[in-house]
């Protein structure tokens, strides 16, 4: 797969910045800030990298990343994803995702070990990363 040596280099780059740790949220999964940048070429927007670790049983709630791009690479264990309207399906280990803007989303670990999630966004500056929603009908 092309995608993964190109993951691996932004990860390693990534990861050179530092981190920042985040507080647990309810549903127990944390967020390490690795980058928040000025997009180059488009002063309205900026990237954002995070590594996220779910621990068993954590579920996000519905939410959503408005106007923002979103390529998700599982470091560890496997991931529950799930678009509204669609049926959950597992991310493992070495896999990534890309999400569209604006696409109604959650995430959820229902294995027995933690899942580790490295997350670059492109995202509007003036937009909030993430927005909860009411789940879909």
């Amino acid at each position: 797969m092309k995608f993964r040596p190109v993951l691996a280099a932004l990860m390693l780059l990534v990861c050179s910045f530092g981190a920042v740790a985040r507080d647990p949220g309810q549903t127990g999964v944390t967020a390490d800030q690795l980058i928040a940048e000025a997009l180059a070429g488009d002063p309205d927007k900026e990237v954002r990298a995070q590594i996220y670790a779910f621990p068993p049983g954590a579920v996000l709630p519905w939410h959503i990343h408005p106007d923002a791009h979103e390529i998700a690479y599982v470091l560890e264990g496997t991931l529950t994803f799930q678009r509204a309207g669609e049926e959950p399906r597992k991310i493992k280990a070495g896999e990534a995702d890309y999400l569209a803007p604006n696409i109604v989303h959650r995430g959820m670990n229902e294995g027995d070990l933690p899942v580790k999630l490295f997350v670059v966004r492109i995202k509007p500056k003036d937009k909030p990363l993430v927005e909860e929603v009411p789940p879909p009908q």
